[in-house]
């Protein structure tokens, strides 16, 4: 079902693209091209993809016609980066927030999920399930590794933090890596982690998500586009304001994620702090740009 909300996304995606420039507008039209998944079964951003549609839509009376796509190429983190700071074939992506990306980058200071990546739940094999039950600290969650690909942020985090962990070049072998015990445990999004397992539960039964522990760290995550072009980045900021303001944001946010919210039961749950360099000076301040895990609104159906 989520492939298909995916594909139907996108589809109208193209469609609202192709209406536009069918009307004499492709010139003028503001192009916003986005890296590819990473992997076919990897479906973690489509709420992302919605929430940017819906900002450019509410935009179109002011900034004109936009079309919104997918990469004709599939390449990795850094490389992305890279092309999108030099506008080739990719011209907006999500990013994880760094002192170097801000730097080199323009980013929409909005949490583009609300900073919910940074509560983070464990895929463990279930048949390990007892003995991740009794822990409480980090210490204690030192004595198992995590997997990570290699690059990603969360890698200084396990470092400032003192987690060990096991590195690899693929999102998609990770999942491989845990079954066949190279690692004890996958740290992921609570948002995230449900849906990863439920689109693998065929090839990888032995998997499960932990029940007990919930890390957390600041991590924000927003869209960046180039410096050399500030309207692409001005379009989107006032769009997924108004998204904010009318209460879009959030019914999107908890369409996408309401469900995996409520099975993560973060009531039941054991909060273990990390420490994080990920929340820079620039990072917005007030309350609506963030996630409360206790003053959840999407709890409610």
């Amino acid at each position: 079902m989520r492939f298909s909300i995916r594909r139907s996304l996108c589809t109208a995606f193209f469609f609202f693209a192709s209406f536009n420039m069918s009307y004499g507008h492709c010139d003028e039209a503001m192009h916003y091209i986005y890296p590819q998944s990473q992997s076919l079964s990897d479906d973690r951003r489509s709420d992302v993809i919605s929430l940017m549609h819906e900002a450019l839509k509410a935009t179109e009376a002011k900034y004109g016609p936009f079309v919104l796509k997918p990469a004709d190429v599939n390449v990795n983190y850094k490389r992305a980066t890279q092309m999108l700071r030099q506008e080739d074939r990719i011209t907006v992506a999500w990013l994880d927030t760094t002192k170097q990306l801000e730097k080199i980058l323009l980013p929409v200071l909005i949490p583009i999920q609300k900073g919910i990546v940074g509560y983070r739940v464990l895929i463990i094999r279930s048949e390990d399930e007892a003995k991740f039950f009794d822990i409480d600290t980090v210490e204690e969650l030192r004595q198992y590794q995590n997997g990570l690909v290699s690059g990603w942020v969360n890698e200084p985090i396990m470092n400032v933090n003192q987690l060990p962990y096991v590195r690899s070049v693929n999102y998609e072998d990770l999942f491989k890596m845990l079954a066949a015990e190279r690692f004890d445990y996958f740290s992921r999004g609570m948002v995230e982690a449900y849906t990863e397992l439920e689109d693998r539960s065929e090839v990888f039964p032995n998997l499960m998500v932990e029940k007990h522990i919930l890390l957390h760290y600041a991590k924000p995550m927003y869209l960046f586009t180039s410096k050399n072009r500030p309207v692409l980045n001005k379009r989107l900021n006032e769009g997924l304001m108004l998204l904010i303001e009318d209460g879009s944001f959030e019914k999107i946010f908890c369409q996408f994620h309401g469900d995996s919210i409520r099975q993560t039961n973060l009531s039941e749950r054991i909060q273990i702090q990390l420490k994080s360099n990920l929340l820079l000076s620039s990072a917005p301040k007030e309350k609506k740009f963030w996630f409360d895990p206790t003053k959840n609104t999407c709890q409610q159906r």
